[in-house]
C-alpha cells in the first residue's frame, strides 16, 4: 500500500426478504435474513437495511410494501448491494424483475443472490424465464386440482354466505367440503320470500341493515365492510353474483363460469365472462341439503 492507497470501506448491504402465503411460515422471512447475513459477513459486508414482505405473491409489486420501499431506495445512496435468497424472492414476474434489474443499475447498485452471487444480464434472463414458467406451471396445476375438487361436488373457491368450513368425521377441516350456517341460511331464506312477495333489493338490504343483521362482507376490508347493498341482494344475474342469482343455494355449483386475469397496470384481478359452453356445472350437496319450500310460491330450491 502507498501513500496514495486507501483501504476499501465494507460495502453496504440491503437484504430483502419474502415469504407468498399464509399457509407458508413467517419464520421464513428470519431464515432467509440468518443466511443472506452470514452471506454479507463472510464478504466482510456490512448490513444496513433489511427488507421484507410476508404471505404476498412475488407476482406483485405494489401490493408488496417492503418491495416498494426497496424500491424508492435504490437511489438513496445508503447502500451498494441488493441481497436475497434468490431473484425470485425479489419478483417473479420477469418484467417487474428488469424494471427493478434497470434501477438498481442505474443507481450503481448490485444485486446479489446467497445462491448465485451476482446477478448479471444472462443471470437475470435466465431466472426471470424460469420464473415465469413456474407461475404458469402453478396456474395451470392449480386450475387441474379445481376442475377435480369441483367434479367431486365440492368447492374450489371461496365460501358463499351461508356455508362454513366443513369438517371430517374427526373434525378436521376438509378443502373444498361446505356445510350450512343455519343462522346465515335464515337470513338467506328470509330474502328470497321477502323478494317473492314483491321487497326490492334496496328494499331488503335496507331493512337488514336498519336492524343491524351484518352483511356478508364483514369482517373485510371493503368499504361497505358490514353492511348490506343493493348489489349484495341481487348482483348480475349473467355473473351468477348476488344472494338471488348464487346457484350453489339450489344446490348447483357453476365452474369456470368467469376467467380471471391480472391487470398490468394495476396489478388487479379482471373478471371476464366465459361462453356459456365452457362452464362446468356439478350437484354439490347431499340429498337432504335441498328441500323445496313448496308453499313458498316462488318455486325456489332452498336449505
Amino acid at each position: 500500500m502507498n501513500q496514495h492507497t486507501f483501504p476499501a470501506a465494507p460495502r453496504r448491504v440491503a437484504l430483502y426478504a419474502r415469504y407468498s402465503t399464509d399457509m407458508q411460515r413467517g419464520e421464513s422471512i428470519e431464515d432467509q435474513f440468518r443466511q443472506a447475513e452470514r452471506h454479507a459477513r463472510q464478504r466482510g459486508w456490512t448490513v444496513v437495511a433489511r427488507y421484507s414482505d410476508g404471505a404476498v405473491s412475488g407476482s406483485l409489486s405494489r401490493a408488496r410494501e417492503g418491495f416498494v420501499d426497496l424500491s424508492h431506495a435504490l437511489a438513496s445512496g445508503t447502500f451498494d448491494i441488493v441481497l436475497a435468497e434468490s431473484t425470485d424472492r425479489i419478483s417473479r414476474d420477469p418484467e417487474h424483475m428488469v424494471r427493478f434489474y434497470k434501477t438498481a443499475s442505474f443507481n450503481g447498485v448490485e444485486i446479489h443472490t446467497t445462491g448465485r452471487g451476482k446477478v448479471d444480464v444472462l443471470t437475470l434472463g435466465l431466472s426471470s424465464t424460469m420464473a415465469a414458467i413456474y407461475l404458469e406451471d402453478l396456474a395451470f396445476k392449480t386450475r387441474r386440482g379445481l376442475e377435480g375438487r369441483i367434479e367431486k361436488g365440492m368447492s374450489g373457491g371461496g365460501r358463499s354466505y351461508g356455508y362454513r368450513q366443513g369438517m371430517d368425521a374427526r373434525g378436521v377441516p376438509v378443502t373444498g367440503l361446505l356445510e350450512i350456517d343455519q343462522v346465515q341460511a335464515g337470513i338467506i331464506r328470509r330474502i328470497f320470500r321477502d323478494n317473492a312477495t314483491g321487497a326490492s333489493p334496496l328494499k331488503i338490504a335496507a331493512t337488514l341493515n336498519a336492524e343491524g343483521i351484518p352483511s356478508p362482507s364483514v369482517g373485510t376490508k371493503r368499504k361497505s365492510s358490514g353492511h348490506w347493498k343493493q348489489n349484495t341482494i341481487n348482483g348480475n344475474a349473467a355473473r351468477g353474483t348476488g344472494i338471488l342469482n348464487n346457484e350453489l343455494y339450489i344446490g348447483r355449483l357453476v365452474w369456470n363460469r368467469l376467467t380471471y386475469s391480472k391487470n398490468p397496470d394495476t396489478e388487479r384481478r379482471v373478471s371476464r365472462l366465459n361462453p356459456v359452453g365452457e362452464w362446468q356445472v356439478a350437484v354439490t350437496l347431499p340429498p337432504t341439503f335441498i328441500q323445496r319450500e313448496r308453499d313458498s310460491g316462488f318455486g325456489f330450491c332452498l336449505f
